[in-house]
């Protein structure tokens, strides 16, 4: 495995100073790359987090390019890191409630190629997670628990997430799109078109744990990390 460790920003200096502290407490396994996308646009800001993170390497960009785009920057970085074989996408809004085990999640990955990727589930956010006490509550007649000798996770078909995942350096090559909704536009094109030899229709996204293990993340933000969804 040979995984980087990439944690999306735009200027939140409050959320970020407990983001990375509870990743580095949490994450085990080997993690070959640090990397901070900035689309802030401010280089104070840049500056201030290669000064606090001096074991990350910050990339920013020029100016804010709002969600979309800053997925597509930071992509194409890494589409460049030689031998790269998993990312765990962390946006700068979320400190974990468990270790997380990342040998695990690229193992369950890499044994079952139909999955896109695995994300940790968070609490309900929006009105209608909370009225139905979660995000797998919400629908849970969508998600099917699944285990081997790695552990248990939960497959579905409704959407990629880009709250805190795993997914394989193949998914990188799929692009992210243009334009507004983009999030919800690149989960329906993987159900599709489907990525490297997996076609669409076997696509699935998949949650890290069963369906009674409960939060594994804690989404700290008012507002997602970017704009322009």
């Amino acid at each position: 495995m040979n995984l980087a460790l990439l944690v999306m920003t735009d200027g939140r200096r409050d959320c970020i100073s407990r983001t990375i502290p509870s990743a580095e407490a949490n994450l085990r396994g080997p993690i070959r790359w640090r990397i901070i996308h900035d689309d802030s646009g401010d280089p104070n800001y840049a500056t201030w987090l290669q000064l606090m993170h001096p074991t990350y390497q910050v990339i920013s960009t020029p100016g804010r390019s709002g969600f979309g785009g800053a997925i597509r920057s930071a992509w194409a970085q890494l589409a460049q890191l030689p031998d790269l074989t998993h990312v765990f996408h962390l946006e700068d809004d979320f400190t974990f409630n468990r270790e997380v085990d990342l040998h695990l999640l690229a193992e369950t990955l890499d044994d079952h190629p139909h999955l896109a990727q695995l994300a940790l589930r968070r609490q309900p956010w929006n009105p209608q997670e909370a009225a139905a006490g979660g995000i797998v509550e919400q629908h849970p007649r969508e998600y099917v628990e699944c285990c081997s000798d790695r552990g248990r996770w939960l497959e579905h078909r409704l959407f990629f997430t880009t709250n805190p995942c795993m997914y394989r350096r193949a998914v990188l090559d799929v692009g992210w799109p243009d334009g507004a909704e983009s999030e919800g536009r690149f989960g329906i094109g993987l159900r599709t078109d489907g990525f490297d030899s997996v076609p669409g229709a076997r696509v699935r996204f998949g949650y890290w744990g069963g369906r009674l293990s409960g939060e594994w993340v804690h989404h700290i933000g008012h507002r997602r990390a970017g704009v322009g969804y």
